[in-house]
């Protein structure tokens, strides 16, 4: 176990701007390195845009461009405008992401989609408080009041009800769960655990932040159309479930308590209503003739107790775990800064 405990450790040991010019100072000085990276799949009509958008506003910062089998030119037209070009063979934007953050080293991340609907533009003022370290991951939330985003309906509505689940589950205060323009710092990106395969990745990336204690801090950006012949690559319905599964997975793993809790109280609150007419009957009588309403509800009731029983085991373990995962990660601040605890 203690091994377990060191090699984690180990993992953790790694190593206020205004204006555009001062951020691209900042940008070319060593040790700050900066890398922009770009999922890709079937974009060969906007990722050289994109490219070029964001090698002018960071002319020092490496791109990274990773296809997911396209099967038109994307790989290509990224080669062209001279991005680093990877290849995902697993599809899914979920992969995608975990092998960016698997491959690329650098000291800030920023990741946007190579769809060419988010601004180059934005993404000084998304970097500042991470080049201040006053944030571990800055969100391009496109759904900010001050932002000027051309939702289409269907998008708008399913961003709004995934926000409302969340808020209700996790009482996280977020605006956009779902934007694909993020910043991100060395620590989380290589220290948050990644599962997810497919679109349901932002939420992923969102919950788990704010779960584990990351700072997270949302900025508004504004959402463009795409471009004519370009088209978005979402299943609205089937990715729909599938982020409604995965944010209750999330809420089964990191709220264990709410989750069993509430499905405890359930059982015990449907095992009162045969109960009640068992009892009633008893008291007017004397007599328990309902007898298999009197199993039911007993049964109903013991089974919700216990459920919520082992809610709460399960919230007791999280905890413990998420004390251990954040001492973890002071040791590992401590020993990177060079001043180990006593």
């Amino acid at each position: 176990m203690f091994a377990c405990i060191e090699a984690y450790v180990a993992n953790q040991v790694e190593p206020t701007i205004q204006r555009k010019a001062e951020i691209g100072r900042r940008a070319a000085k060593a040790p700050t390195e900066i890398a922009i990276l770009i999922p890709c799949f079937n974009e060969e009509l906007t990722v050289g845009t994109v490219i070029n958008q964001f090698r002018g506003e960071l002319p020092h910062a490496k791109i990274y461009v990773f296809d997911n089998n396209s099967t038109d030119h994307t790989a290509e037209r990224a080669g062209e405008q001279g991005a680093l070009v990877f290849r995902e063979r697993r599809q899914g934007k979920g992969f995608v992401v975990q092998s960016m953050f698997r491959e690329i080293n650098a000291d800030i991340y920023v990741m946007v989609d190579g769809d060419g609907t988010y601004s180059a533009a934005s993404v000084h003022k998304l970097l500042e408080p991470v080049l201040s370290n006053d944030a571990d991951m800055v969100v391009g939330s496109r759904l900010n009041r001050a932002s000027q985003s051309e939702f289409r309906l269907m998008n708008r509505m399913g961003n709004r009800m995934f926000l409302l689940l969340t808020r209700t589950v996790f009482h996280a205060d977020i605006e956009d769960m779902l934007s694909g323009y993020r910043i991100f710092n060395r620590s989380i990106v290589k220290h948050l655990p990644l599962l997810s395969s497919g679109f349901e990745i932002e939420t992923e990336l969102t919950i788990k932040a704010l779960e584990r204690g990351y700072r997270v801090i949302e900025l508004p950006v504004d959402l463009s159309s795409r471009p004519k012949g370009s088209h978005s690559k979402i299943r609205h319905v089937h990715d729909g479930l599938i982020i409604v599964s995965l944010i209750f997975s999330l809420a089964r793993d990191y709220k264990p308590l709410t989750v069993f809790g509430a499905i405890g109280l359930f059982l015990v609150a449907m095992g009162f209503i045969p109960g009640i007419v068992v009892i009633l009957e008893f008291l007017r009588t004397g007599l328990i003739s309902r007898l298999p309403s009197a199993v039911l509800a007993v049964g109903l009731v013991v089974s919700g107790l216990v459920v919520a029983m082992v809610g709460l085991v399960l919230h007791t373990v999280a905890r413990r775990f998420q004390e251990l995962d954040l001492q973890l990660r002071s040791l590992g601040r401590e020993v990177s800064d060079g001043h180990p605890g006593q």
